[in-house]
């Protein structure tokens, strides 16, 4: 009880915090405005080039600036005010996406869309700065936990709101996604007037730490990352889930990048329906959350099912193309693809020492982004490549996005059932430094 009742005290602490709430309603605009942006880019984009190497490119410029530049963002908006960086950041990236429907030709839309990411990266960077400043003393673990949930909340609801917004616009005979645009452009810019309400005294930086301390630990991490190595090299387990991870990422990137080539392409489904898959997929998200909490103790079982799992339903969409079947794999996909990332996390967090725990995760999720682009659109250039035209494979017709996800799926299957198996057998012990 008193463990719930520390929960509840620490809430009721934050919700009295008025530039805490302030800065949560923020965030859940501007989450659902950029999380509709993205979706509504990436089928702008499949409209003005029907490729799906076009569209890996933008989930790269989604996702690789925050792995490969997003320290040096990061570091960069902390010469400003972070009230400021806060603001321009949203009020930009409002202008930007109000502006994407009024853009011609590929190349400005790419330039757009990558300077949207970098002022997502310098906004995350300044409100996670920020976030401290807003809470009552012992409610930051909380006030995290609920930032992150206002933020990865908004991903199935803006995944929905996309599919109905593409339905009205249908409806009303309007090409294009000039609408989903203009609403996320709306959200991002009531997001801006919110965050202007928050004091803007508690959004002051510290003193900076000086060149001594950084060199310090510039020579830290240096050192940390030469730990890492020794450990994996060292820890079976912790090589099997790097592994694991990879590969899992592999179907994650062939998904993401494929999703609406397979939609528009195979399943001749309209824009609206790559917006139901997604939300089929955030929703699955959530129910492997739940069914992960549930078997925490078998942990690296769910770990290398889950890996198989994408394999076998990568299979399904391929063989058996549908909507309602593209929508049910979507979810069951989304659960397993969830419940094995949070499961390796978790061996990750047990078997490494707390002293190289920040870099190893910092170090695992800048390669996993890379690794899942890279895949991907390595992934819709082989798609590409095998074109739109229907193979034979025994009793089936694959065209390029189909045989794609069979390759894929029986790469995950073989890795979920062979390689990561024994995992099962060893015993997790954490590793010091």
């Amino acid at each position: 009880m008193s463990r719930f009742s520390g929960k509840f005290a620490s809430i009721r602490a934050l919700n009295r915090s008025r530039d805490f709430r302030t800065l949560c309603g923020s965030q859940l605009l501007a989450g659902l405005g950029e999380w509709l942006a993205t979706l509504a880019l990436i089928a702008l984009v499949w409209e003005k080039t029907h490729s799906a190497i076009a569209s890996g490119v933008v989930l790269a410029f989604r996702i690789l600036p925050a792995a490969l530049v997003g320290s040096w963002l990061g570091s960069f908006a902390e010469r400003f005010d972070r009230k400021r960086v806060l603001v321009a950041c949203n009020a930009g990236r409002a202008c930007i996406y109000g502006a994407l429907p009024l853009v011609g030709g590929l190349a400005p839309v790419l330039a757009l869309a990558l300077l949207a990411e970098v002022g997502t990266i310098c906004y995350m960077s300044a409100r996670d700065a920020v976030l401290p400043r807003l809470v009552p003393e012992g409610s930051l673990p909380t006030a995290n936990a609920v930032s992150m949930a206002s933020a990865f909340g908004a991903m199935p609801v803006g995944s929905g709101l996309f599919a109905g917004l593409t339905w009205v616009q249908q409806q009303a005979g309007i090409n294009g996604v000039g609408l989903p645009l203009m609403v996320a452009a709306g959200m991002v810019a009531c997001a801006t007037l919110l965050i202007g309400r928050v004091d803007a005294t508690a959004c002051r930086r510290a003193e900076r730490s000086s060149t001594d301390q950084l060199d310090h630990e510039k020579a830290s991490f240096r050192e940390g990352i030469r730990a890492l190595r020794q450990l994996l090299a060292a820890d079976p387990v912790l090589k099997r889930v790097a592994i694991g991870a990879v590969v899992a990422a592999t179907g994650g990137g062939a998904v993401l990048t494929l999703g609406l080539a397979y939609v528009r392409g195979t399943l001749h489904a309209g824009p609206g329906a790559y917006g139901g898959l997604l939300t089929a997929f955030c929703f699955g998200a959530v129910a492997g959350v739940v069914g992960l909490q549930r078997n925490r103790k078998h942990l690296h079982k769910v770990f290398h099912l889950g890996v198989a799992s994408m394999g076998g339903i990568l299979f399904v969409m391929a063989l058996f193309p549908s909507t309602p079947m593209g929508f049910g794999m979507g979810f069951v996909f989304g659960g397993a693809f969830v419940a094995t990332f949070l499961g390796g996390i978790t061996i990750i967090q047990e078997r490494v020492h707390d002293s190289l725990r920040g870099r190893a995760f910092a170090l695992a999720h800048s390669g996993l982004r890379v690794g899942a682009v890279t895949l991907g659109v390595l992934a819709a250039w082989g798609a590409k490549m095998l074109g739109t035209q229907q193979r034979v494979l025994g009793t089936f017709r694959l065209d390029g996005t189909q045989i794609v996800f069979f390759a894929a799926g029986a790469l995950l299957l073989v890795a979920g059932t062979f390689l990561l198996r024994p995992m099962a057998a060893s015993r997790t012990t954490s590793v010091a430094a």
